[in-house]
């Protein structure tokens, strides 16, 4: 009978709470009639050219500092190129190869005691659009209010071992992330 040993690394994807998009303008207020809040930027329109929004960096090195990481003096922007419906560009604008913050970690404790989970990356990108699957019509309509809402992604080592190691790590990322959003809220000064 062969040994297996569970071994966990995870990509958590947060949100970022901007009132704009992460490359254009456009708001990024949850509720809205499809397709009202979109441009030739984030609808991915020949010759639209995007213009990175401040707070996004801002909120991710706040993330990366909070979660004890590095951060590179120097990082760029990728296009990952794919087909998805909710994807009017056939790319993701992401940060394959020079993310914003690398190396850091977040200490959990768990039944076993303190640990230490590794952060391997936490770069910035941007969300994808929604698809509503209409089972009366038999189709498929596509919301493009979503495409280029601003996303941070953490990408840990494969350091956890077990459910309550995950499940912990989770509870704790979304506790500093609550207590960043709350911090920045409370000092945000722009209207």
């Amino acid at each position: 009978m062969k040994q297996y040993e569970t071994v966990i690394g995870l990509e958590v994807h947060v949100e970022l709470a901007t009132r704009t998009k992460i490359f254009c303008g456009c708001s990024t207020a949850f509720g809205a009639a499809p397709n009202t809040h979109t441009c030739p930027v984030c609808t991915g329109m020949p010759g639209a050219l995007p213009v990175l929004n401040k707070k996004v960096v801002e909120f991710a090195l706040a993330a990366g500092l909070a979660m004890n990481c590095s951060v590179n003096r120097r990082c760029k922007f990728d296009r990952k190129n794919y087909f998805y419906p909710d994807n009017p560009q056939n790319y993701q604008i992401s940060q394959l190869y020079l993310p914003i913050c690398h190396d850091g970690w977040i200490e959990i404790e768990t039944s076993s005691g303190k640990k230490r989970v590794r952060i391997h990356e936490i770069h910035m990108e941007e969300d994808a659009g929604k698809l509503i699957h209409d089972e009366w019509e038999d189709c498929s309509l596509v919301d493009y209010n979503r495409s280029g809402v601003p996303l941070i992604e953490i990408v840990t080592e494969p350091d956890m071992r077990n459910e309550e190691e995950v499940l912990t790590f989770l509870e704790t990322l979304r506790t500093t992330i609550q207590y960043l959003a709350y911090r920045i809220a409370a000092c945000r000064k722009d209207p």
